[in-house]
């Protein structure tokens, strides 16, 4: 045993007379903050391995749930991660203006050229990850909340195309209402699922810069015409409350986001409106049917001409704290057609590319391609409005608002007020 210690205490103060660059040349690695555990952590190592196998560098993934948290607390310790994948546009934000994080375009020797990322991503994703001009966050891992979801055979029994402008929308709601199948099957006990819905409908309405002003800025408050509008369309789909919605108002309310899923899936109900990511809530709890064959999904459709083609996303941005030469060769590759085929290809816990150059033929299902595709060539994007704003709008009174909306489709205007006398506070904290 003596002998062990006496061997321990050499072989460390040999390495601790190396120089440091040797040592930083010997233990070359980059670390790296994610939400991906599960599934999806598992694809992500993968990845990570192809780029340590061409490279020499070594990867260490740390995966927390609170991912846009763990980043800012080992930053304030003084030990931040190389890169973290960041959920939160507003938390990149705020890192970016307390010079936290590395701008990656910009400077004498950017970390990457505007026309790698232009070459790689659309202007209206690379706008999502700027800060005051600057280019910080590429994004990746995306999910679009932006369609909505139904079964296949309704669509062939009724004959009709996916209806492309919101009047077609309401028209096809009456359909399906004539043909006995409750037109829409929402989730209103998860109140997230509500404000994605109203999402949707500023973005189509007001385009993304008012989405930022509402969301992000409070300079368009929750009484404008704009708000007010989208609003009055939210309350046009869901009115009549008890032919427009399956189960009602009260069954509404008390239904979350998977119930509503199986009852488009089980033909009880026409449409759900929700996120890309429920194509494998549909295949599990269904198994044998699959999309697009049995169910699938259709953009959601444009009420202003102006800002057709539209999405409203959920993602994560690769944002880098340290500036070293591994890290840029790793952020570099993450950005790039390579990386982003790998992760959308994994066997276990593929994720959705916004790169442009990643083909929609590439996923192994086929409704994943289409989701990617949707969000790449995107004429105008905006983040999770909701993820976005103060806790205290965006978690509490938008649920609680939207909530009493599908209850009383009239009270939009105290819906709107309702929101601003939150909103007043909530952006001055």
């Amino acid at each position: 045993m003596r002998k062990l210690m006496f061997l321990a205490i050499v072989v460390f103060v040999a390495l601790s007379l190396l120089p440091a660059t040797v040592l930083a040349q010997d233990a070359a690695k980059v670390t790296v903050v994610t939400c991906w555990g599960g599934p999806e952590g598992i694809g992500f190592n993968a990845v990570n391995a192809v780029f340590t196998e061409q490279t020499g560098i070594e990867v260490e993934h740390i995966d927390d749930r609170d991912c846009h948290l763990l980043p800012q607390i080992m930053a304030s310790a003084g030990n931040p991660p190389d890169i973290s994948a960041m959920p939160r546009p507003g938390v990149m934000a705020q890192m970016a203006r307390e010079g936290l994080i590395i701008p990656l375009t910009s400077g004498d020797d950017p970390v990457m050229t505007d026309e790698y990322v232009q070459a790689n991503y659309g202007q209206a994703l690379i706008d999502l990850g700027s800060v005051d001009g600057e280019f910080y966050g590429v994004i990746t891992a995306v999910s679009t909340k932006s369609i909505a979801w139904r079964r296949t055979e309704v669509f062939e029994d009724i004959g009709e195309d996916a209806p492309a402008t919101w009047d077609d929308f309401i028209e096809y709601l009456d359909i399906l209402a004539e043909e006995g199948i409750p037109p829409l099957a929402l989730a209103a006990l998860d109140g997230w699922t509500l404000t994605d819905l109203f999402e949707n409908l500023y973005l189509n309405i007001a385009g993304p810069e008012m989405y930022h002003q509402l969301f992000v800025t409070h300079e368009v408050e929750w009484t404008d015409p704009t708000v007010i509008s989208a609003l009055e369309h939210f309350a046009e789909a869901v009115s009549p409350t008890d032919t427009r919605l399956y189960g009602g108002s009260d069954g509404t309310l008390a239904r979350g986001f998977i119930d509503a899923m199986d009852a488009v899936m089980n033909g009880d109900a026409g449409l759900f409106p929700l996120a890309s990511f429920m194509r494998s809530f549909g295949e599990a709890n269904f198994p044998g049917q699959t999309c697009p064959d049995d169910f699938g999904y259709f953009q959601f459709p444009t009420i202003n001409e102006d800002y057709a083609n539209s999405v409203v996303l959920g993602g994560n941005f690769y944002i880098m704290f340290n500036d070293r030469p591994e890290v840029r060769e790793y952020i570099v590759w993450l950005a790039g057609a390579e990386a982003q085929k790998l992760m959308a290809t994994q066997e276990t816990g593929p994720q959705l590319s916004a790169n442009y150059n990643v083909s929609a033929d590439v996923y192994a299902e086929p409704c994943d391609g289409m989701a990617a595709a949707m969000v790449a060539n995107a004429n105008h994007v905006a983040y999770d409005g909701s993820d976005l704003a103060p806790g205290a709008i965006g978690g509490d009174a938008m649920f609680t608002g939207l909530q009493d909306l599908v209850a009383n489709p009239d009270s939009v205007a105290e819906v709107a007020q309702f929101i601003e006398d939150v909103a007043d506070t909530a952006y001055d904290m």
